[in-house]
């Protein structure tokens, strides 16, 4: 099962006001190069940004995680006894913004930063489309979906590349994979094609007897998307603040 497009929302932002008055900016905490426990500093960063990010920073060209809005993503599955496509519109996830960044393993002279992340709950709703078949039986829905994770614990590796522009150089985002797991899962369709009760009841205690079979097999796709996002995120945020301003040198 492959998550094929993602898209979030547009947005629109100036320049980073660092580039001109060379001013770090209160929501960045600075790490050296040659401090021995770089590791902890660059945890203790990315958890003291959280409640700005959460916000969005309109500087740094950044959404708000709080609600995380996600214009579109899609997803495939060609294989097996179920075969569908859908597309997920609209999203609004609300619990991103709660994370805690708990260990960092880092390498800055290859801009390599491992770190493992704990988030309480994310709860998610939007729009569906779907179209396929399931063991051999033809599938039409759309409507609205709901849904709720709970103890996620995720890895998120970033492979970061040193950028030059404008005399400055930055952090760009070569590549980015993330992992997780979470203890529950919860689901709910208000299906708008086949509007009886019965049946809607029927997908809806399908999906919640089955939640961690399909969080499973869902994962590998999941993970390629989340990646996705928060890479372009990631990006948005590194690619205006110049690296001197959080890395210092000795």
């Amino acid at each position: 099962m492959d998550f094929i497009n993602i898209k979030p929302p547009r947005t629109t932002g100036g320049t980073f006001l660092c580039l001109h008055d060379h001013r770090r900016p209160s929501y960045v905490q600075p790490c050296r190069r040659s401090d021995p426990e770089i590791n902890k500093c660059i945890k203790n960063s990315f958890n003291y940004i959280r409640p700005y990010i959460a916000k969005g920073l309109t500087e740094l060209k950044t959404p708000p995680l709080e609600p995380l809005r996600i214009e579109e993503l899609a997803m495939e599955n060609n294989a097996g006894a179920v075969r569908i496509k859908a597309l997920f519109t609209d999203i609004v996830a609300l619990g991103a913004g709660n994370y805690t960044v708990k260990d960092v393993r880092s390498d800055v002279k290859k801009l390599r930063i491992d770190m493992s992340l704990g988030i309480p709950r994310v709860e998610t709703r939007g729009k569906y489309e779907i179209i396929g078949n399931v063991l051999l039986l033809p599938v039409r829905s759309n409507g609205e979906f709901w849904t709720e994770f709970s103890d996620i614990s995720a890895i998120a590796k970033i492979y970061g590349k040193p950028v030059e522009r404008d005399g400055e150089v930055f952090m760009g985002i070569d590549k980015m994979l993330v992992d997780f797991t979470m203890k529950n899962a919860r689901f709910k369709v208000k299906d708008n094609v086949n509007t009886q009760n019965v049946l809607g009841e029927a997908i809806n205690q399908f999906l919640n007897q089955n939640a961690n079979e399909l969080v499973q097999e869902m994962r590998p796709a999941a993970s390629q998307s989340i990646a996705k996002l928060f890479r372009k995120f990631l990006n948005d945020t590194f690619s205006n603040i110049p690296m001197r301003l959080w890395l210092l040198d000795d």
